[in-house]
């Protein structure tokens, strides 16, 4: 017969969890200074991408192991149904993040919309739920200047984007000059490059595309019309999100159950903050898989972890303490 945990041995793995997730932060950081380099090509190693995506992958999954710890807990203070959506959440992410490993690093694939996507945006609406539950409950009872601030990061997270965006039509739009002038210069830069330089690199996307399954690429080709819709809700996501986090920096600035929500803020942080630079990229065509900038994508599931671990000792603790007073 196996004896159930008590709330003490539950409670001594917290250090031990929460000097992992530092630890695993710190490693991908280190990681990426120190080979996130692009090569003259401008293109990142093999090994490089499979690290940066397993660092990645293993982050939200371990950090949505630890929600739904919480979420079987009886003893969380801040209720079990918001961690349960933060959990699902993260593992739509995690999904997410395979989905796309498997797509761009296996397959040599990047298509506008893939299946990866509808996984990252379900994973959006999952975090916001959650998140949206943990300040529901509980009556806001704010100052203006508190109400300022959060009105100034929903203002500022519109902003950027709109910036990012415009960023996007800049870099789109071509002078009428430009492209009128453009047609004969490619014909001649055409007509003196060699055969074989034109050939390879258009043999090598077909290499790789022709690893994936038929009914990827279809797949693919039929999802490409919604790239428009899927880069808006990514858009709403992202600021719904950076709202949230702020009213949760607000609102639980103080008290002994404050810390946890402090850092589910800040991983809300993080995860905005590489989406913007993700979508200036894009949209500017200058987006290189392995940048420095992507470390944000596994400190935002870092900092997911780490609030999870911290939110489990603080209720254990808690109502250990209570138990301990009423006897």
């Amino acid at each position: 017969m196996t004896k159930s945990p008590t709330p003490s041995s539950q409670s001594s793995t917290t250090p031990l969890l929460f000097g992992a997730g530092v630890g695993w932060g710190v490693l991908t950081l280190l990681f990426f200074l120190l080979f996130s380099a692009p090569s003259a090509d401008s293109t990142q190693p093999a090994w490089f991408l499979v690290g940066i995506n397993l660092l990645e992958i293993g982050a939200f999954f371990f950090a949505s192991v630890l929600c739904f710890r919480n979420w079987r807990s009886s003893q969380i203070v801040s209720g079990r149904n918001v961690w349960f959506w933060i959990g699902l959440g993260l593992l739509m992410y995690t999904i997410g993040n395979v989905l796309f490993f498997i797509w761009g690093t296996v397959w040599g694939l990047d298509p506008s919309v893939s299946l990866g996507d509808f996984f990252y945006i379900l994973s959006y609406v999952f975090l916001i739920v959650g998140m949206f539950n943990a300040v529901l409950p509980r009556r806001l009872n704010l100052e203006a200047s508190q109400w300022l601030i959060i009105a100034g990061i929903g203002l500022g997270g519109v902003l950027l984007a709109l910036f990012v965006k415009l960023r996007a039509v800049e870099a789109a739009w071509v002078p009428p000059a430009l492209a009128a002038s453009s047609a004969p210069i490619s014909a001649e830069l055409m007509a003196q490059t060699p055969a074989n330089d034109l050939v390879q690199p258009t043999s090598e996307i077909l290499a790789g595309a022709r690893t994936a399954p038929d009914w990827v690429l279809r797949l693919d080709q039929q999802l490409e019309p919604l790239e428009g819709i899927v880069g808006l809700l990514y858009l709403i996501g992202d600021i719904i999100l950076l709202i949230i986090a702020g009213t949760l920096l607000v609102a639980f600035w103080g008290g002994r159950f404050s810390q946890s929500w402090k850092l589910i803020a800040i991983a809300a942080f993080c995860l905005y903050i590489a989406d913007m630079f993700f979508a200036y990229a894009v949209n500017t065509g200058t987006y290189v898989e392995g940048s420095l900038w992507e470390v944000f994508w596994t400190l935002s599931a870092v900092f997911f972890w780490l609030g999870a671990v911290v939110e489990y000792g603080v209720s254990v603790n808690s109502r250990r303490g209570s138990r301990r007073r009423r006897g």
